[in-house]
């Protein structure tokens, strides 16, 4: 076989390898400051009850909240998971944990972010 033939077969196989892997790309991953968004936008969207040093506050006060503190710790934030911690866990102040009451009940607010974190990663992404 001459090297064009060789060559051109070769050309051809990528060229097909091409078209058929285009369809199974995956999607760009998303960068913490976009999921962090996410997770302060469902707390926001929530309509639940949170409970901060004893205190009750709307979504809409615990999401502005946390989003202060993300403003504040934002070079210390490397993953979501960062951000669960150190702005939507407990008081720096108190050390107290954070609540939410929701239809189950009062649960941390670590561990319902955590939750709704998992069902981000988990969920279909849309391109």
């Amino acid at each position: 076989m001459s090297i064009k033939i060789v060559f051109f077969h070769l050309l051809t196989l990528l060229l097909f390898c091409a078209c058929f892997s285009e369809g199974n790309a995956q999607a760009p991953t998303e960068t913490t400051p976009q999921v962090v968004d996410f997770l302060i936008n469902a707390v926001a969207q929530s309509h639940l009850t949170f409970i901060r040093n004893g205190e009750k506050h709307t979504s809409a006060e615990a999401a502005e909240h946390i989003k202060m503190k993300y403003d504040y710790f934002r070079a210390k934030i490397k993953t979501p998971k960062d951000f669960i911690g150190l702005c939507a866990s407990q008081s720096i102040l108190s050390g107290k944990q954070y609540l939410v009451i929701t239809e189950n009940g009062t649960i941390p607010v670590a561990t319902w972010l955590e939750q709704n974190l998992f069902n981000h990663e988990k969920s279909p992404k849309k391109s």
